[in-house]
């Protein structure tokens, strides 16, 4: 009897593991496929709109954004009026340079033509033609290896477009506090001694700070022209 019993137990004991066994692999799969299968987000109509509308925009002055999309081939429309607003930015640019050095230049009698220009705008003018040249360089390397049509063009485009558009805000961000500054002193603007600004010490430090903000613009304008295409 007790063998009978104990039999038995032996075969309970057996068929529970085989049925706890079977019930693991039967629930294992099931886990395994929950945490293998992503979860796809669903977007709203909204979002939706929104990413199209960034898909299709037409780029002037955003060259990171020239990169993120840089899956969308860009139009002849676009590539347009990205040559003509970089074109119009280059003579800008060109423009202001020129006109520095023609300002600075002074005819003194017994010496003949002086210029005022400093070590700080040659280094502002050296340090900007070098980023640019690397950034234009390296984005042929990388349209080489990895050809997409028009993209390149987007990108100088957008650079320089961006570059000047910083430019213009720093200066109005400078001159601007300081003609309202002058003006609440003296409305007149007769008392102000605006030569501070342009000989000494103090214009020194300001022509140093300036100028490096000159070059961090410049900088921060092409820094997607070396980034990898294929990231």
């Amino acid at each position: 009897m007790e063998a009978s019993q104990l039999v038995s137990d032996d075969e309970y004991s057996s068929e529970t593991q085989t049925t706890t066994s079977a019930s693991k692999d039967q629930v294992e799969p099931e886990v395994i496929s929950q945490l293998q299968s992503p979860i796809t987000p669903e977007f709203i109509p909204r979002e939706i709109d929104f990413l199209n509308r960034h898909r299709q925009k037409i780029r002037l002055f955003d060259p990171k954004g020239v990169y993120e999309f840089r899956h969308i081939q860009q139009t002849w429309l676009h590539s347009l009026l990205q040559v003509v607003t970089m074109l119009i930015s280059l003579a800008c640019m060109v423009g202001i340079y020129y006109w520095g050095y023609q300002s600075s230049k002074e005819i003194i009698v017994g010496v003949g033509e002086v210029s005022d220009l400093t070590w700080v705008n040659v280094f502002e003018v050296v340090m900007s033609v070098g980023i640019i040249f690397v950034a234009i360089r390296k984005l042929g390397k990388q349209a080489k290896q990895h050809p997409q049509k028009r993209y390149r063009i987007a990108m100088i485009a957008n650079a320089f477009n961006r570059m000047l558009f910083n430019n213009l805000r720093l200066m109005l961000i400078v001159f601007v506090p300081l003609i309202i500054v002058a003006m609440i002193v003296d409305p007149t603007l007769q008392s102000i001694n605006f030569e501070r600004f342009e000989e000494g010490a103090t214009a020194d430090l300001l022509g140093a700070v300036y100028t490096l903000f000159i070059v961090f613009i410049c900088f921060r304008a092409f820094r997607f022209c070396g980034k990898e295409l294929a990231a």
